[in-house]
């Protein structure tokens, strides 16, 4: 993990994501993660990554020191996201 201009970048192992469960996949996504802000969906950020796109990726995909998030609101919550993957 890195810290770009007080904005958390980490390397990403793969996941795939259907929207209410997750799982880690071999290997690494050929991208880094810099955290915008986290989604509706509990343990969800909204991400910009190194090739230039925005992707929701689950917490559990974030390699590194995730402890330096921001605490994450559980109020207004939905429960079923957006599937992703890496």
């Amino acid at each position: 993990m890195a810290q770009e201009n007080n904005r958390l970048t980490f390397e990403v192992n793969n996941f795939a994501y259907n929207g209410f469960m997750g799982q880690h996949l071999p290997g690494k996504a050929p991208y880094t993660a810099t955290f915008i802000k986290w989604t509706r969906d509990p343990g969800v950020a909204e991400c910009l990554c190194s090739d230039g796109k925005v992707r929701l990726i689950p917490s559990f995909a974030l390699q590194g020191d995730r402890s330096r998030l921001p605490e994450q609101s559980m109020e207004h919550k939905i429960y079923f996201g957006l599937p992703s993957h890496s």
